[in-house]
């Protein structure tokens, strides 16, 4: 089994996953609004970049211009990967407002191929994206596509929020998914505190924790806090 790695100096989160992410993993991250889910597709992707993966961000968050001082400000600097080529990175923030586009992104999902041509693949958040059409065989034809795209040393990264999806839906999902991990933010000591749980992981390329606690600092990112409180 071959792992990506996703070390970066100035933070433990790849110790707390185990110290890599197993290629052809299908990774489901899942919270609620403003739990961490994007933060943590943002430190992940960046890690992918800098280990020299190519890799697809499509996102329902940003413009570039927003995900590009987003990441800066964080000192995740991705202004060279966007212009050679590494970073494919495709908004898709002005199709949130428009069903009539949303409703067939299912389809348009698995017959774009450039979203599939980089070694990594980020959707953030596919919840907005398939709600208008996440039939169960709907959803189940785009599970079965990205395992077979994963299955090609490539590793699929999606986040979704529960309540965009019916239960039913939600449950595929996370089946699908070679690991899950559910964000969630809570009050500790007078501060406000984002966790990230661990409830499935499959190939893990060594012991890892299962609750991981961070904040999230400007100019350095993910900060693990080295006390965590399951």
């Amino acid at each position: 089994m071959k792992y990506a790695k996703i070390e970066l100096e100035r933070d433990d989160v790849h110790k707390r996953f185990g110290g890599g992410i197993p290629l052809c993993s299908i990774i489901h991250i899942e919270g609620e609004e403003s739990s961490g889910k994007s933060i943590l597709s943002q430190r992940l992707s960046y890690c992918f970049l800098q280990n020299s993966y190519s890799l697809s961000y499509i996102s329902t968050q940003s413009t570039t211009t927003e995900f590009v001082k987003q990441m800066t400000s964080l000192k995740y600097m991705i202004n060279k990967k966007l212009l050679n080529g590494n970073l494919l990175y495709i908004p898709v923030y002005p199709l949130i407002s428009d069903n009539t586009q949303k409703d067939d992104f299912i389809k348009k999902s698995m017959t774009t191929r450039a979203f599939y041509e980089k070694d990594i693949i980020i959707f953030d958040c596919l919840s907005t994206l398939i709600s208008n059409d996440a039939s169960e065989v709907q959803v189940g034809d785009l599970m079965s596509f990205l395992k077979r795209i994963a299955s090609m040393n490539k590793i699929i990264v999606y986040t979704i929020n529960p309540k965009e999806l019916s239960d039913q839906v939600v449950t595929m999902l996370r089946t699908a998914a070679t690991m899950v991990i559910k964000t969630e933010t809570f009050s500790f000591g007078g501060n406000l505190k984002n966790s990230a749980k661990i409830v499935k992981y499959n190939m893990a390329a060594g012991p890892f924790q299962k609750v991981m606690v961070f904040r999230v600092d400007p100019g350095l990112g993910i900060a693990v806090e080295i006390s965590s409180v399951a």
